[in-house]
């Protein structure tokens, strides 16, 4: 019985010397890996983080979001597969209302829109919810967007609730009503 821990130590010893390339191959990997936020550049709407989560619900910062607004000219849409409805109103949004162009989807852009429905299963949505309008039914949420094209840091997450049983078209409506409403967007 003593003789099987020395074995395995003698044949892991062993591993380890018939493979030296290897573990020099993978350390010289390591350290030529990039740091994930060391490569990226700062655009004037990147990097300036305007919310957090906490107790399962975003806390966002209005003045961070209206100032990456206000820097951005080009948008992103993103939306549920095939949905069409939320990506013809968000696009009439913020292309009428805000005043930025829409990219197509791959292209460069200064932020990202993404409108999705939330499914209620498995969460206590009472206990989450403050008001008595129902279950969330579907979010906003803006994004900054990185260098390579991808969601970059989320600057703001609003959330529509109400009744369970309304169709999807009408969440989309509310939900950019909503949203429209909180930064007076006539």
């Amino acid at each position: 019985m003593m003789n099987r821990p020395r074995f395995a130590a003698r044949n892991s010893r062993r591993w380890l010397l018939a493979y030296p390339s290897l573990i020099a191959i993978a350390i010289l990997l390591l350290g030529l890996s990039p740091a994930p936020a060391r490569g990226q550049s700062h655009t004037s709407t990147e990097d300036l983080g305007g919310c957090t989560l906490k107790d399962y619900v975003y806390h966002c910062d209005g003045a961070v979001l209206q100032k990456a607004l206000s820097a951005a000219s080009s948008v992103a849409i993103e939306t549920h597969n095939l949905d069409g409805v939320a990506r013809d109103r968000l696009t009439t949004f913020v292309t009428g209302k805000l005043g930025k162009t829409v990219v197509a989807p791959g292209a460069p852009a200064d932020l990202s829109f993404l409108m999705l429905p939330l499914d209620d299963q498995g969460m206590n949505w009472a206990a989450l919810n403050d008001s008595a309008a129902g279950p969330p039914l579907g979010t906003l949420r803006i994004y900054t967007v990185t260098p390579n094209g991808s969601r970059g840091h989320l600057l703001w997450a609003e959330t529509f609730s109400g009744n369970a049983n309304m169709p999807w078209p009408a969440v989309v409506r509310g939900l950019i009503l909503q949203f429209q409403s909180r930064f007076h967007i006539k």
